[in-house]
């Protein structure tokens, strides 16, 4: 088959579940991934042919794709903030507006001798980034999940980066007793009853213990972790947070009850208000 029937076939089969770019760019994608081959190549050699056994996992990955399952699944890794992470359906694939809430904070704040906490690190993508830019600093990543924690792992030591990895529950009192100058988190804050509106290649594909907050509760993470920072933020340290777009003035409100101050809500590139600071004050006596 030639290279551009391929990629024919992919739009044809693809057009009822993404858009014409998105399916090329899933397409380029596959290609680097399974046949070392840049994207340009469609334009240079359009009449390239690729034999049986290139075709196969691209046409393997096709059916992949028309089941829903996400692209960075079937390679097994997505980009986040220039590194290639390893993923799997135990953690949640890194998004554009958690990129922003990274850049908001390195651009903000200089903790490279400092102590950070990623709660619900996931992939460990937060964690990783931050210990890239400071790699003087104590960087933890806690999860419940142990899985996500092996793949954390996994992604630090294939980086090189030195970040520490803990199970835990953000909801309870941390076992470390030093406090942090930074705690972030993106953690679970769709609304349960949301679910039946997400993409296909969302939901039952993405994890639900990292996508979805407690039925009812869509504030429940935000309160563990201004919990979390009573207990565990040093005096002037800051708190981040991604949040949903629907909620993003609640959790400034319960940043604000939490008694922290300097609170900021900052809109993503789309002018959706998604990521939430605010500043722990020195405690009364």
């Amino acid at each position: 088959m030639l290279l551009r029937e391929l990629r024919e076939t992919y739009r044809r089969e693809l057009q009822q579940f993404y858009s014409r770019e998105e399916t090329d760019e899933i397409f380029y994608r596959l290609l680097d991934r399974y046949l070392q081959l840049p994207r340009f190549v469609l334009g240079l050699e359009p009449e390239k042919v690729l034999h049986r056994e290139g075709e196969q996992p691209l046409f393997e990955a096709l059916a992949r794709l028309k089941e829903h399952e996400p692209v960075q699944y079937i390679i097994g890794q997505a980009h986040f903030m220039n590194m290639v992470l390893n993923v799997n359906p135990s953690v949640l694939i890194p998004r554009p507006e958690t990129e922003e809430l990274v850049h908001w904070i390195i651009d903000s704040h200089d903790f490279s001798h400092g102590r950070v906490l990623d709660l619900g690190t996931g992939s460990g993508c937060i964690a990783l980034a931050l210990a890239r830019k400071w790699p003087g600093a104590m960087v933890l990543g806690m999860d419940l999940s142990a899985e996500a924690l092996e793949t954390a792992g996994s992604n630090a030591r294939a980086l090189g980066v030195g970040v520490h990895f803990q199970q835990g529950d953000m909801c309870q009192p941390l076992q470390d007793p030093e406090p942090f100058d930074l705690i972030v988190s993106n953690p679970p804050y769709i609304p349960a009853d949301h679910k039946p509106g997400l993409d296909a290649h969302v939901q039952g594909q993405e994890p639900d213990n990292a996508l979805f907050a407690p039925e009812g509760l869509p504030l429940h993470f935000y309160a563990c972790m201004v919990a979390r920072a009573a207990e565990s933020l040093k005096d002037g340290g800051w708190v981040y947070a991604e949040v949903h777009r629907d909620y993003a003035d609640a959790v400034c409100g319960l940043f604000r009850e939490a008694g922290l101050t300097g609170i900021q809500l900052k809109k993503d590139i789309f002018g959706n208000p998604r990521m939430v600071r605010g500043c722990q004050q020195p405690k009364q006596n």
